[in-house]
């Protein structure tokens, strides 16, 4: 059995972090269906009058759905909307169920294009950024390399940018990289692996480069609900048994999230079970379903086998904070996860967390015993671990302690984007900080 200290990786099989083809057509098919009854294009915000008085800065996402890079732009968005005083502005390359969310706290528009270069793109984001005669936006900061095509377009407006990238190198080329290390005054990058990765694979301009953990979206996530309440809720919603063991995943349903490797594991985990205690696993988030999608035939596969009943994709879902807080621990089987927001809502809500190594930053962030590292792709030792938790529950308490006041500590949302403020305050030269901003912050960093 693992222990949490003095881990001699060497000897134990088990890392403890103590720290236009036809599949190509059918994804733009699929974000077409599934985004077109929910996108919108704004044109006006809602909370703040417009005044050519009011230093402009612009807030670049490549979409507006329910993942990860979306949800945290727009948190970035509400916290300077509601710390500084400035305009807040949006351009979404594309649409989703948050459109209507930045909205709320910003002037936004839709592009609705082709994710590439166009003349469509550069004249679109031109009237956008010239709407206000004598008031050019101030700065912008955009999210994510798939916002590139953005962020050079505003580059070319003379726009001073910050770019987040969240990305690994394997999924992008040289020529991908070059311009936004270019066009970008500062470089963001979430945890250092990332940063590390991407400077391997092609260097990254000297003095550019910031390491910044993006933190915990809602730091309220995993108190609102008690874990009994959320148990009794999940397992009556999915008619599991009152005392299944739920292994949860997240995310959309595609090979880079490794939803083949959450099944293999799963029927291995399974097949292996000698306790009287049912063991499931839980998948939440959609993508893809369709014939010779990657889940039809893990689908198809799974139909085949003898844990049909055991693996459940119960597609998206608005609030999964109880299925986070019901479940008993979370497995991270990515092939490619830089430093996913799924794995800070798994440590808040107390949970288990089971990664794989060499797939981004998760070994960053379950350091110091706040979860389990495992080789990349070792279905034997995530396995393992997960059987070792069903039969010795009391290993699950004690990583509960320590992810829970790591993630409190360490990830906490709003000491990420105070620490952008001062990079854009730096950048413009002046404070943009409300008063009541600048009163609390001080107090805020000294407790």
């Amino acid at each position: 059995m693992p222990s949490f200290a003095g881990i001699d990786s060497s000897k134990s099989p088990i890392i403890i972090a103590r720290r236009v083809p036809q599949h190509f057509v059918a994804h733009l098919l699929y974000q077409k269906i599934h985004m077109a009854s929910r996108l919108r294009i704004f044109s006006g915000a809602r909370n703040r009058e417009i005044t050519p008085q009011r230093k402009r800065i612009l807030f670049v996402s490549h979409e507006a759905t329910r993942t990860g890079a979306p949800r945290i732009i727009l948190n970035i968005l509400k916290h300077f909307h509601n710390n500084c005083d400035v305009q807040c502005e949006t351009i979404l390359h594309n649409g989703g169920h948050l459109a209507s969310e930045f909205s709320e706290v910003s002037r936004t528009t839709c592009l609705n294009l082709p994710r590439h270069e166009s003349d469509s793109l550069h004249k679109k984001v031109r009237r956008f950024v010239q709407n206000e005669k004598g008031n050019l936006p101030v700065m912008a900061i955009c999210n994510s390399m798939e916002s590139r095509h953005i962020s050079c377009a505003l580059a070319q407006l003379n726009i001073p940018v910050i770019s987040l990238v969240h990305e690994l190198p394997s999924s992008y080329k040289e020529k991908d990289y070059r311009p936004v290390f270019d066009i970008s005054r500062k470089i963001v990058f979430p945890v250092k692996a990332v940063r590390d990765a991407t400077d391997k694979a092609f260097p990254v301009p000297s003095g550019k480069d910031v390491v910044l953990p993006q933190g915990l979206l809602d730091p309220d996530f995993g108190s609102r609900i008690n874990r009994k309440e959320a148990m009794q809720q999940i397992r009556k919603e999915l008619v599991l048994p009152h005392d299944a063991f739920i292994v949860l995943g997240c995310g959309t349903l595609d090979l880079r999230k490794g939803i083949d490797h959450f099944i293999s594991i799963a029927k291995q985990v399974i097949a292996q079970n000698k306790s009287k205690t049912p063991i499931h696993f839980v998948w939440v988030g959609d993508g893809p379903r369709w014939a010779h999608s990657p889940f039809h035939y893990l689908q198809l596969d799974l139909s085949r086998s003898n844990v049909e009943n055991y693996v459940h994709f119960i597609g998206e879902r608005e609030n999964v904070e109880p299925f986070f807080v019901g479940s008993d621990a979370f497995l991270l089987p990515s092939r490619v996860d830089p430093f996913p927001c799924v794995i800070h809502e798994a440590m808040a809500a107390g949970l288990p967390v089971i990664a794989f190594d060499e797939s981004g930053g998760a070994r960053e962030a379950l350091a110091d015993g706040a979860g389990f590292v495992v080789p990349y792709g070792d279905y034997d030792l995530a396995s393992n671990v997960i059987r070792m938790l069903v039969t010795q529950p009391e290993i699950a308490l004690g990583i509960r302690e320590t992810s829970l006041q790591r993630v409190h500590s360490k990830y906490r949302f709003s000491d990420y984007a105070d620490q952008l403020i001062d990079m854009a305050e730096a950048l413009l030269g002046t404070s943009i900080r409300n008063q009541q901003s600048r009163k609390t912050v001080p107090l805020r960093i000294a407790a």
